[in-house]
């Protein structure tokens, strides 16, 4: 376990988790259509951009309800002095009841426990603007538009970073 919160607990993601980590994915069907045009993500798919993650010293952490041990969510992220917070996703039916609020709240501590001192996060802009809101009331800035590569689309993006 890397970290917790009263009802759920965090912990690397495992070969055995990708379909749960998989159906996590599909229950979001508006944010696979926006950002990667398909209405599904396969097992294989979603291993390879792990393997690719890896490379770049990115882990992913699946979110455990720890009542049930069912997987919730699961979490991307890479620390360093700057931690880099890839993408946070509840299975769809988990969304808007505070889980995301509390586990990036312990993630924040987690992070910050080892000396890192800022979060950022790539926020697409033309998605959700629900997403953008909840970064600003966790308290990050919006610090510039880009243009990020997401498999062999690009998306407008704000920079959003949040000094710990």
């Amino acid at each position: 376990m890397i970290f917790k919160t009263k009802d759920f607990y965090v912990d690397l993601v495992e070969k055995e988790d990708l379909e749960d980590i998989v159906e996590v994915y599909n229950s979001n069907t508006i944010f696979l259509k926006s950002h990667l045009e398909i209405d599904k993500v396969t097992s294989k798919r979603l291993y390879n951009e792990l393997e690719i993650m890896k490379q770049d010293d990115f882990h992913s952490y699946k979110i455990i309800k720890k009542d049930t041990n069912e997987i919730v969510g699961f979490i991307d992220f890479k620390i360093d002095n700057e931690t880099y917070l890839s993408l946070l996703m509840l299975h769809n039916k988990y969304k808007n009841k505070d889980i995301g609020k509390s586990i990036y709240k312990v993630l924040e501590k987690y992070v910050k426990s080892l000396k890192s001192y800022y979060i950022r996060i790539d926020v697409v802009t033309n998605y959700d603007n629900n997403v953008i809101n909840f970064w600003r009331k966790n308290g990050f800035n919006s610090i510039k538009d880009i243009k990020l590569n997401w498999g062999d689309k690009i998306l407008s993006a704000v920079i959003m970073k949040k000094k710990l």
